[in-house]
């Protein structure tokens, strides 16, 4: 399995600034790798929406964004759509979910100061 690493940085940051779980529950729950790009696409449009705002409630999410590695962003959503096996793709969106919720709540937590 490729590493899935940015497209969790994505959701993480869309949890962190905007409180939305909407798009992690989705992806976690797709039941064909149509419905997780889909569910990609929409966490991405949000995403770039987001990019254009000046103002955010949570720093620690903002300063995140410069980390995301876009051309490796591509390759992860390109490998997810080469996904064959049902049982590779659950387990690949679990995984994008469960690391997206980890790293949102280090950015929450960063933001009110209690981990770095």
């Amino acid at each position: 399995m490729q590493s899935v690493d940015e497209l969790a940085r994505v959701l993480a940051i869309l949890i962190a600034e905007q409180g939305n779980y909407t798009y992690v529950d989705k992806l976690s729950n797709a039941p064909s790798k149509e419905l997780a790009i889909f569910h990609i696409r929409e966490a991405l449009r949000d995403f770039n929406s987001l990019l254009a705002k000046e103002k955010f409630s949570n720093p620690k999410a903002k300063e995140e964004i410069s980390k995301v590695y876009f051309k490796g962003l591509e390759e992860q959503i390109a490998a997810l759509s080469k996904i064959e096996d049902r049982r590779e793709l659950k387990e690949t969106v679990s995984l994008i979910g469960a690391k997206a919720l980890t790293l949102a709540a280090r950015l929450r937590l960063a933001e009110r100061g209690e981990v770095e």
